[in-house]
């Protein structure tokens, strides 16, 4: 019996020790406040459920670390943040599943326990492997939306966009020609470069056929958590107008908030001037990028970035510019000069 509280024992700390490197990296690394919490409350349960199903000194007592073969093996390789949190998580499951074998032998309500704890640590991997393979919005950033028409020449204008390198491009169509917009949306994703994130307005079914690094949802558009199910690696972006708009994104997987209008929008002209002063309240309740949009030109932009946005979206500057290159590198100077200004105050 003796060898069975030795495989316990083992276990028991390959567990505690593979979630406290998880813990970790979504403290530290990734900032993951809500995943940091479920999995430190699954730690802290099952050390204390464990000790409750074995006695902590029968455990010690059969720890033999002069006979353990596994103390000399030590696999050293170097491997990326990514890798670690989810070779942990390898080392979990595997430590679970033996814990809730071998517990059938001493305590059966131990070994449900495990099992359960088992299922749970699956669905949390899931999500946050998804999260992870997400890409990453870089801050501070300027985000141009390119407005679809069916007359002009576009792809001259995309390709403009493009090469002045914002960090991110939204295609939005508001058009009822459906293949229009997935033709257009399948070809722009060829042109544009991996550090740009492509991003669609609205239609979550393009985003996936024309893959996309994601989608842009206004707030009564499409419930956010059907989004996530079917864009589970992918981003979601939100509209909202007002601090009030926060309370519904409660508990909601989004990676990004556009908010506006900031200024007079001549792409929305009936949309309400909320001011910039808006912006540093709404950043005292997220954690994730804070974009402001609505208005936003060269001569304004740093305003918008020195008083909490984390990048400002685009449209009619870029649009109605002779020179959409030159337009977007002097917005992307606005933007870093603000951000420097905000992050010395």
């Amino acid at each position: 019996m003796k060898e069975i509280y030795r495989i316990i024992d083992a276990n028991f700390n390959r567990t505690r020790e593979g979630l406290r490197v998880i813990e970790e990296a979504l403290r530290f690394i990734y900032m993951n406040e809500e995943y940091l919490k479920k999995i430190r409350d699954i730690r802290h349960l099952f050390a204390k459920k464990t000790l409750e199903f074995f006695k902590e000194i029968f455990l010690k007592v059969s720890r033999d670390i002069e006979k353990d073969k596994g103390k000399n093996f030590n696999e050293i390789e170097r491997i990326d943040i990514n890798k670690l949190v989810v070779n942990n998580f390898l080392r979990v499951e595997e430590s679970l599943r033996v814990l809730e074998e071998y517990s059938k032998v001493l305590n059966q309500q131990a070994s449900i326990f495990f099992h359960d704890v088992r299922f749970e640590i699956y669905d949390i991997e899931k999500k946050i492997i998804c999260k992870l393979a997400r890409k990453k919005i870089k801050v501070p950033c300027v985000y141009v939306i390119l407005n679809l028409k069916e007359e002009g020449n576009f792809f001259e204008f995309a390709k403009n966009v493009i090469r002045a390198r914002p960090e991110i491009v939204q295609l939005r169509y508001k058009g009822n020609n459906i293949n229009f917009f997935l033709k257009i949306a399948k070809e722009l994703k060829k042109i544009i470069p991996d550090e740009i994130i492509y991003l669609i307005n609205d239609r979550i079914d393009i985003a996936l056929v024309c893959e996309s690094d994601g989608v842009h949802i206004g707030k009564n558009d499409f419930d956010i958590n059907d989004a996530r199910k079917l864009l589970q690696e992918k981003i979601i972006g939100v509209s909202i107008e007002n601090s009030e708009d926060i309370k519904n994104l409660e508990e909601k997987d989004v990676d990004y908030i556009a908010i506006g209008s900031i200024f007079k929008s001549p792409t929305k002209p009936e949309k309400k001037v909320i001011g910039v002063k808006i912006l540093k309240e709404i950043k005292k309740y997220i954690s994730i990028p804070l974009i402001g949009i609505g208005g936003i030109n060269i001569k304004n932009a740093k305003e918008v970035i020195k008083n909490g946005a984390d990048g400002i979206a685009v449209i009619s500057v870029v649009e109605k510019s002779e020179n959409p290159f030159e337009t977007i590198i002097k917005l992307k100077e606005e933007v870093e000069k603000g951000w420097k200004k905000k992050i010395t105050n």
